[in-house]
């Protein structure tokens, strides 16, 4: 896992969308397990998408949105305040 302390060379965008879906998913009460499942993916490595060490293809938005209950495009929008 990534170190937490330093995320040098992490794309910012990356660390956007893994932000972005912890906000949801805890806005959302779900288990990284939880979503995990319901989007056919590991949970080690929806964790490490979360955590920005690992991207995810376009193929898994699709599931990854369904699994938080959102459209694709919230995916990427800009958190609420609040939600880091």
């Amino acid at each position: 896992m990534a170190n937490s302390d330093s995320n040098a060379g992490v794309p910012a965008q990356r660390l956007a969308f893994g932000r972005r879906l912890r906000a949801l998913r805890t806005r959302a009460g779900l288990t990284q397990t939880a979503v995990a499942v319901a989007a056919g993916m590991d949970r080690s490595f929806y964790a490490e998408v979360e955590a920005a060490v690992h991207s995810v293809s376009v193929d898994r938005i699709p599931a990854l949105a369904q699994a938080l209950g959102v459209k694709p495009a919230d995916l990427f929008q800009d958190p609420e305040p609040g939600d880091l």
